[in-house]
């Protein structure tokens, strides 16, 4: 799964629309809406899965909206993009305040509130982060950061779930098969990816790559990891909880690529 979304999403910077990038992060936010709750047994089905989707489509109607206005009003697409994180952030706060009515109007008796509380709450922030990528891809080489950073993401992933499907030692904790060795080759590999995506010649431009890669590299395995903590912890179904660990490091990692791009590259 985490193959599929990768590619998926490097896909899209090659299209060269931000329509395409849009599509690519609904389906994203699609294949975590979906599966959430039976995957990690948030109860209230429904109300979640209706609270995770108006979230994922307010927020990329509004990151739409601000790019569009930026570039048809003629001004500074960076200025628009940076006026889409407040829109965004307004999202997250009317999405908690109804997770919050969620669970108070669920039929009694309301078992696991909290628990249900933090899932749906932890859906919204999953399903609005990867809208960072529309932003992402409207900065200045938007289409070759965006790629880079999908790359690495998806390199950290997918060799860190292989590795620890071989060789799952030393353990990060019982009970999980996650090891640190998985941890490392997996941050490792972004980096090298990071490096190669990225196509530049100059020493410091090199060094920004790795420190890219390294950074988005060790966040997607920690998010690879904790996943499958969750997923050892809950009574879901398999097949959604896959589905939800090989998404979730793509989502959540959105927002720190847009920042690190700007850190890094200078944008």
């Amino acid at each position: 799964m985490a193959a599929g979304a990768s590619l998926l999403l490097l896909a899209a910077p090659q299209e060269g629309t931000a329509l395409g990038v849009l599509l690519a992060v609904g389906t994203v936010q699609l294949a975590l809406v979906l599966p959430w709750s039976v995957a990690l047994g948030v109860r209230g089905y429904v109300g979640a899965a209706l609270i995770g989707a108006g979230a994922a489509a307010a927020a990329d109607l509004l990151v739409w909206r601000t790019v569009d206005d930026g570039a048809e009003g003629g001004g500074s697409i960076p200025l628009a993009v940076g006026a889409g994180l407040g829109p965004l952030a307004a999202v997250l706060a009317l999405a908690c305040v109804l997770s919050f009515i969620h669970q108070l109007t669920r039929r009694p008796p309301r078992r696991d509130v909290t628990d249900s509380l933090g899932g749906v709450s932890l859906l919204a922030v999953s399903v609005v982060a990867p809208s960072m990528y529309v932003l992402l891809f409207w900065l200045p080489d938007g289409p070759a950061l965006l790629d880079t950073c999908v790359a690495a993401i998806g390199a950290a992933v997918v060799t860190g779930h292989l590795v620890d499907l071989l060789v799952p030692y030393p353990r990060i904790v019982e009970g999980v098969p996650r090891g640190l060795l998985g941890f490392v080759l997996g941050t490792g590999a972004a980096m090298l990816v990071a490096v190669r995506r990225a196509q530049v010649d100059g020493l410091v431009e090199q060094l920004g790559a790795v420190i890219l890669g390294g950074v988005l590299g060790g966040l997607a395995c920690l998010i690879a990891i904790g996943a499958s903590y969750a997923a050892a912890e809950r009574r879901g179904v398999i097949l959604a909880q896959g589905v939800v660990q090989g998404v979730l490091p793509f989502a959540l990692g959105a927002p720190v690529g847009y920042l690190m791009s700007i850190l890094v590259g200078g944008q």
